[in-house]
């Protein structure tokens, strides 16, 4: 072999370390990527998520569609309770029963309006429609609300204005 021959061929064996030396950086450096990948898919499926967001607090606003009413006349004017249905059916109240007063009181103020304990909110709603009525609370198991016409009715007061919902803040993640 002359020294040509020799120079070229310590260049391609020069040439073919490299080449490994290249291949094997390359699979190295690819396994180490495949590793992080692999670690970091994990930590993100076992860090714990964060509560979805609200804006608004639980428990929606109680509206007029939401309340079982029974309108009772405790009067001795004929046809108060049903022209008193009317209007509040035209304000969304679920009107289950229109009749003369069962418990025949004599009811002095514009209007009482009898519940349970679980219609405490309902009878609520239905005072702020009635200006001046009296709430009587009673001993029933349902959420079903009374309204009973007295001698003072003069009909329901203007409409409240629908309460809107406060909002609350979404809690930040902290900064890493």
């Amino acid at each position: 072999m002359s020294q040509d021959d020799e120079k070229r061929e310590r260049r391609r064996r020069v040439r073919l370390r490299q080449a490994r030396a290249t291949v094997t950086i390359l699979l190295v450096l690819l396994g180490l990527g495949a590793a992080f990948y692999y670690a970091s898919s994990y930590f993100e499926r076992t860090a714990p998520k964060a509560p979805p967001c609200m804006t608004v607090l639980p428990g929606a606003e109680l509206v007029p569609r939401d309340v079982s009413l029974r309108i009772f006349n405790a009067t001795n004017r004929s046809g108060l309770a049903a022209a008193a249905a009317t209007v509040a059916r035209s304000r969304g109240f679920q009107v289950k029963q229109v009749a003369n007063d069962p418990l025949r009181r004599s009811v002095t103020a514009p209007a009482e309006i009898r519940y349970g304990k679980a219609g405490a909110a309902s009878a609520k709603l239905v005072a702020r429609h009635v200006p001046g009525a009296v709430l009587k609370p009673e001993a029933r198991g349902d959420d079903s609300v009374d309204l009973v016409l007295g001698a003072g009715w003069k009909g329901f007061g203007a409409a409240p204005p629908a309460r809107t919902p406060t909002p609350v803040p979404c809690p930040t993640a902290p900064a890493r």
